[in-house]
């Protein structure tokens, strides 16, 4: 014989039922929603539904973790001459920017790079030299230019999208008096920036965003 259920049981019954209806719908609708870490999770969260709101990570000082006044921390040796390593990397010749900036375009390979779309490098400076990875590994592209870094001459890419290296560089060394590396996140020098050099090791917070950059004396 069937046992007759109250109306209480049976409404809370049907709540219960609703609810793991509805938890259900909202997993099959976004599907993946909880995969992955907690700040995977509310990146999703802000993307899917506004609920959180997102932040830009403003990079900081690797010493006291406050934004400062950027200083060299030391002078870059000179360097002048063709291009030579057994890795493969890219070579571009700029102009500074007190002339107008611009700059050729790369040209790539393993071994000595003498000449850039015409230009020999035997009478220019090496100015700058990035990397794909943190701590100078693999590297990635070089920066010529026709004079060290002064009070009057310093260089800059407004955009590495040109260059086929936008948000890759993860650390940098500057050459010839060049001292004083700053990189940004967005492109034209804008957005969050970091200051280091003549050696950066890291970007940190930049690390891998890196749309343009500057280098100058101090």
């Amino acid at each position: 014989m069937w046992k007759r259920i109250s109306s209480r049981r049976w409404l809370v019954g049907v709540l219960v039922l609703m609810g793991g209806l509805l938890a259900g719908g909202i997993a099959l609708a976004q599907p993946g929603l909880l995969e992955g870490p907690p700040g995977l999770i509310a990146v999703r969260l802000s993307e899917e539904m506004g609920a959180i709101p997102q932040t830009i990570l403003e990079p900081l000082s690797p010493e006291e973790l406050v934004i400062s006044e950027p200083k060299p921390t030391g002078t870059s040796p000179i360097v002048r001459g063709p291009s030579d390593s057994s890795e493969y990397r890219c070579v571009v010749v700029m102009k500074p920017l007190e002339q107008g900036g611009g700059s050729t375009k790369p040209v790539c390979g393993r071994g000595r790079i003498e000449a850039v779309e015409g230009q020999s490098l035997e009478s220019l400076y090496l100015i700058a030299r990035f990397y794909d990875a943190p701590d100078y590994t693999t590297p990635l592209i070089e920066y010529y230019g026709p004079y060290p870094c002064s009070a009057g001459y310093s260089y800059g890419r407004p955009n590495l999208t040109e260059d086929g290296v936008d948000n890759r560089f993860a650390s940098g060394k500057g050459f010839s008096t060049c001292n004083l590396i700053t990189v940004y996140d967005l492109y034209n020098y804008s957005g969050p920036s970091y200051a280091c050099g003549p050696d950066c090791p890291a970007f940190y917070a930049l690390n891998d965003a890196v749309s343009s950059w500057k280098i100058a004396y101090r």
